[in-house]
C-alpha cells in the first residue's frame, strides 16, 4: 500500500490525505481480489427477515463487486479508471417495502455516493483574517465523504437493475398483509459466500480435523466425486436372490447396480432304467456357469431353473447366461448295459466365466458276479454324483441342485435333480 512523505515543517495539501485514503482502498480492494477473485459479486451477512407489514429487514452485512477505483474526481484527485474489487459495507439494517402481492426479487449492488454534505471553511491568502464558507466563499454546501454501500432494490424477477444481484426470491400471496419468513427464499444463484476462510481445506493434500463431512453420492456413481464412508457403506453389501425351484420368475435390477455375478445350475439327466438282465446308465449332471455379467439399472430380467421331468431342463438368465440339461442315462438292454449320460455344458461366452467345474458324465451300468448294477449319476458344481444302486432295483435319485439321477439295476433309473439360480450384486 502507497503512504505519502509529509515532511516536517511542509504544508499538508489535501491530495495528501486523499491520497492516503485512496491507497487504503486500492490495498483492501486488492486483498478482496487476492481472496475472492475479481469475475464476480459475493455477499456476506445481509440476511433477510420479516420488519412488520409488508416490508422486509436486510441486516448489515457486504458486498464485493468489480469495478474501477474512481469513476468520479475524489476531491481534487482526477478519475482513475484502473480495475479494482470494491467493497460495499452496511453496518446498520435496512427497512425495505414490498410493492404487494406477487413474486418479486430483492436484489443487492455495490453504491459509491458522495454524502455528509456541509458549509466547509477555506483559508483566504489574499486576506488571512477572512474566512470563506464555501468553495466559492458564498456558502456553498459540499460534499464530505464518499461512501461505498450495499444499495437494495425490490422488482419482479425479469427487471433485476443491471450490475444488481439477485439475493432473496419474494413470493407474496394475494391478500397477505404481514410478510412472514415462510415467503423469504435465497434467490438461485445468490453469491452468498458458503465458507469463511478459517473453515476452508487447502486444495493439495488438506489435513482435515475433526468428522469433516460431504454429499453422499447416488448409488452406483462412478464419477470423480467423493466416496463418503456412507456411500462405501452402502455400495459394500452383499445382496443375494436365488430361484432353486423349477420354472420361470424375472428380477427387476436395482438403482446403482451395474454388474452381477450370475450361477447357474442346470437340471441333471435321470438315470437309464434295467432292462434285459442289464442295468441301465446314470443320467449326467446338470452343467454349471459362474460369470460376471453387466446388467442395467431397472431392466427386467427373465430367469428359468431346469427341471428334470418337465418343461425344459436349461438354466437361463436371461439371454446373457445358460446352462444345458445332463442328458439322460441309457437304459439297459438284453445286449448290453445303458451308457452314461454326457454332462451338461455352458454356452455363455465371457472372459470371467468360470464354467464345468466339477461337472461329470453319468456312469454306465454294470454288472458284480452277474448281478446288475445301475450306473452313478453325474456331478454337478458342489454336489457328488449319487451312488450307484448297490442292493436297489430302482436307480437313486440326484443329489440338487443338478444332480444326475443314478441308473435302475432293474427297475426305473433315479430322477435328475432341478436346478438353481443365484446372482448376487454389490450395494
Amino acid at each position: 500500500m502507497d503512504r505519502q512523505i509529509v515532511y516536517a515543517g511542509a504544508i499538508p495539501l489535501d491530495t495528501d490525505q486523499l491520497l492516503q485514503s485512496r491507497s487504503t482502498m486500492v490495498a483492501l480492494g486488492y486483498l478482496a481480489k487476492f481472496v475472492l477473485g475479481d469475475g464476480q459479486s459475493f455477499a456476506d451477512g445481509l440476511s433477510c427477515t420479516p420488519a412488520g407489514a409488508l416490508s422486509v429487514s436486510v441486516a448489515p452485512g457486504s458486498l464485493t463487486s468489480p469495478g474501477i477505483i474512481d469513476a468520479q474526481p475524489y476531491g481534487s484527485l482526477p478519475v482513475d479508471g484502473d480495475p479494482l474489487v470494491k467493497i460495499g459495507i452496511n453496518t446498520s439494517a435496512m427497512i425495505l417495502t414490498v410493492p404487494g402481492s406477487g413474486q418479486f426479487v430483492l436484489s443487492a449492488q455495490m453504491l459509491e455516493q458522495q454524502a455528509g454534505s456541509a458549509a466547509t471553511l477555506y483559508y483566504n491568502a489574499s486576506n488571512p483574517a477572512q474566512e470563506l464558507i464555501g468553495p466559492q466563499g458564498n456558502g456553498q454546501l459540499q460534499a464530505s465523504v464518499v461512501q461505498q454501500r450495499v444499495g437494495f432494490q425490490i422488482t419482479a424477477a425479469n427487471a433485476v437493475p443491471s450490475g444488481a444481484v439477485p439475493l432473496y426470491a419474494l413470493n407474496v400471496p394475494s391478500g397477505t398483509t404481514v410478510i412472514t419468513q415462510s415467503m423469504i427464499a435465497v434467490a438461485a444463484g445468490a453469491p452468498f459466500l458458503g465458507v469463511k476462510l478459517p473453515g476452508a481445506a487447502p486444495l493439495v493434500s488438506p489435513a482435515f480435523q475433526g468428522v469433516p463431512t460431504a454429499p453422499t453420492a447416488v448409488p452406483g456413481d462412478s464419477s470423480a466425486a467423493l466416496a463418503t464412508t456412507q456411500f462405501v457403506a452402502a455400495s459394500c453389501v452383499r445382496n443375494r436372490a436365488a430361484w432353486g425351484t423349477a420354472g420361470n420368475y424375472s428380477w427387476t435390477c436395482p438403482t446403482g447396480v451395474g454388474r452381477i455375478l450370475a450361477k447357474l445350475w442346470a437340471a441333471g439327466g435321470s438315470g437309464g432304467s434295467g432292462g434285459g438282465g442289464n442295468a441301465g446308465g446314470g443320467g449326467g449332471g446338470g452343467g454349471y456357469v459362474e460369470v460376471l455379467l453387466n446388467v442395467q439399472a431397472g431392466t427386467v430380467y427373465a430367469v428359468q431353473v431346469g427341471s428334470s421331468t418337465s418343461g425344459s431342463g436349461a438354466s437361463q438368465f436371461d439371454s446373457l447366461a445358460t446352462v444345458s440339461m445332463g442328458s439322460a442315462g441309457g437304459n439297459g438292454s438284453g445286449s448290453s448295459p445303458g451308457s452314461g449320460g454326457s454332462a451338461g455344458v455352458s454356452s455363455a461366452t465371457n472372459a470371467n466365466i468360470v464354467g464345468a467345474a466339477g461337472v461329470t458324465s453319468g456312469g454306465p451300468g454294470f454288472a458284480i458276479g452277474g448281478t446288475a448294477i445301475g450306473g452313478p449319476g453325474g456331478s454337478s458344481f458342489g454336489v457328488a454324483g449319487c451312488a450307484a444302486a448297490f442292493g436297489r432295483t430302482i436307480g437313486n435319485d440326484g443329489v440338487w441342485p443338478g444332480g444326475g439321477g443314478g441308473g435302475g439295476s432293474t427297475g426305473a433309473g433315479g430322477r435328475g435333480a432341478d436346478g438353481l439360480v443365484v446372482i448376487e450384486w454389490l450395494g
